[in-house]
């Protein structure tokens, strides 16, 4: 059975279990959300909130890949890559998680922390690279195809590191309204499938896609369930796995153009308020800046005050526009 045949029954098959399971899976063990006291006032009633029922559809797509490997020519060091980046991605999220738990605050790791725990992943996730063969880095709106093979060591190792890092924080920071990051990361993991990039991880996206629809049915608004730093760092970093491993490394940051603006969203507050004492937004990342509610602080830049269910679909649909110039980019191949 073809990759792709078998990636579709696999996701019309994962979609049901993952919107079932996940809830139940975050209640099973006892994991509520805890709400950092700084953030905006009607998040507070997501207190309790069953989370790390991202666990699930990670489960998931690790067994959809298990059945397309043995119903087909095998593992593959693609698959062995992307698969290495959501688990390295999801066992940090998974410790930051438990410590937070454990301490009963919504701070577990802190940032260096987070950083360096990362930091050490991407390093295992080296370790992989050199096996992936003949892989074609594509050029953005170009049909220039990079062979991996022919960057020097000093080249792809700042590429992996950074683009493992920054990935799955940005995914990570993404993941504060109900379905906006598992919402954008499908868009994100869509936009990169139509992008091209083999029939076996095309196959294995496929699964991921039907794995992360059912949770988003779960975790839509008002969320029965959360992703959880599991969730969220482990989809991140399957989606720079697929990126990297599909040689659309470089159409990622288009892709997934919405987590690159959360990302840069943290970066400009936090330099505007060290260079001017003055926030640049209402709060960061900026889906908090579009929320309704007033901040006690003042910041330079207007919040629309829109509505969270508001919010989050029209961030989709700048997320769909991003994923649409990611396949034009890579149209040009």
């Amino acid at each position: 059975m073809e990759d792709l045949t078998l990636g579709l029954i696999l996701a019309l098959a994962m979609l049901p279990v993952a919107g079932w399971a996940s809830p139940r899976f975050a209640r099973c063990i006892r994991a509520g959300q805890r709400i950092r006291p700084e953030g905006p006032a009607d998040h507070r009633g997501k207190a309790g909130t069953p989370t790390m029922g991202g666990i699930v559809p990670l489960a998931l797509i690790l067994a959809g890949t298990g059945i397309l490997w043995a119903l087909g020519p095998g593992p593959s060091a693609g698959g062995a890559f992307v698969l290495l980046s959501m688990g390295l991605g999801g066992v940090v999220g998974l410790l930051d998680d438990l410590r937070s738990q454990r301490r009963g605050t919504s701070v577990g790791f802190f940032p260096h922390q987070t950083l360096l725990t990362q930091a050490l992943g991407a390093g295992l996730l080296c370790l992989l690279v050199p096996t992936l063969g003949e892989v074609g880095l594509a050029i953005p709106f170009s049909a220039v195809s990079l062979p991996l093979s022919s960057l020097p060591v000093g080249a792809w190792i700042p590429l992996v590191v950074v683009g493992f890092m920054g990935t799955v924080n940005a995914v990570n920071l993404a993941d504060g309204l109900d379905g906006l990051a598992t919402g954008a990361w499908l868009l994100s993991v869509l936009g990169l499938l139509l992008a091209g990039g083999g029939t076996e991880l095309g196959g294995i996206a496929l699964a991921a896609l039907g794995a992360g629809a059912g949770f988003l049915w779960a975790n839509a608004y008002p969320a029965r369930v959360f992703l959880g730093n599991v969730g969220s760092m482990g989809l991140g970093g399957f989606l720079f796995g697929i990126a990297f491993a599909s040689g659309r490394v470089f159409l990622l940051p288009f892709t997934g153009g919405l987590f690159v603006v959360m990302a840069l969203s943290v970066i400009l507050q936090v330099m505007s308020y060290k260079l001017t004492g003055v926030r640049l937004f209402k709060m960061a990342p900026f889906h908090h800046h579009l929320e309704e509610g007033e901040v006690a602080w003042p910041h330079r830049i207007r919040s629309p005050g829109w509505p969270e269910p508001k919010v989050v679909v029209r961030l989709w649909l700048l997320e769909a526009a991003f994923a649409l110039l990611g396949v034009l980019a890579g149209s040009f191949a």
